[in-house]
């Protein structure tokens, strides 16, 4: 009677064992090889503005730029006056400060807020917009408001008033015990002071001048 090759038997199974392990642990490599490859090779991208347009004084217009392409940052400032001069200011950013400006943005609401209608003829309007390319997904968005201040300190409560049929008008003391809700959003100006307070010691020294410069002409 022949023996059952035992040795060989488990020799075998090892090797293929061994095989499958190889071949699970070389599919899972190449999955994920790939896919932070796909993340390393993917086209990162951030242009964040604002726009301010005065309705009065010797300075008509100011942008702010922050801009990230695929690691490579800068600063833009552009002013103009009521004359059709501009004047354009750059400055190179290194290491993660806009995308560090683009969370902070994210967090004030820069992707929730909406556009406020004006309060008058005369104020100051900012309009906000945002790009934003990230592993083949893209996004845009714009709004504007006027006066960030009132709306982030004085825009005051808004009330709901219900009217029942069955009931009488409501006296002007139970209009004054209505339930309101506030209106007054920080954010509008939260964002605003982002966008300014952005850059170095010297490139607010920059904009400084060339706001004075403006303003004395």
């Amino acid at each position: 009677m022949r023996r059952f090759p035992v040795n060989a038997f488990i020799a075998v199974l090892a090797l293929v064992f061994a095989v499958t392990g190889w071949q699970l642990y070389a599919r899972n490599e190449s999955e994920r090889f790939h896919a932070v490859d796909a993340v390393r090779t993917s086209k990162s991208y951030i242009k964040l503005t604002l726009d301010v347009v005065f309705a009065q004084g010797p300075i008509a217009t100011e942008r702010y730029e922050l801009i990230d392409d695929d690691g490579k940052s800068r600063a833009v400032y552009t002013v103009g006056d009521r004359k059709g001069t501009i004047a354009t200011f750059q400055e190179l950013i290194r290491g993660y400060d806009v995308t560090f400006a683009f969370d902070k943005l994210v967090q004030d609401g820069i992707w929730q807020l909406n556009s406020k209608h004006p309060r008058g003829p005369d104020d100051t309007k900012y309009t906000v917009n945002i790009e934003q390319t990230a592993q083949g997904e893209s996004g845009r968005r714009t709004f504007s408001f006027t006066d960030p201040h009132y709306w982030a300190v004085a825009a005051g409560r808004q009330y709901e008033i219900r009217l029942d049929p069955h009931k009488p008008t409501p006296t002007q003391g139970d209009l004054l015990r209505l339930d309101s809700t506030a209106v007054a959003e920080p954010r509008y100006a939260k964002i605003v002071d982002d966008f300014i307070s952005f850059g170095s010691p010297a490139f607010h020294r920059t904009i400084a001048s060339a706001r004075a410069k403006l303003l004395g002409s």
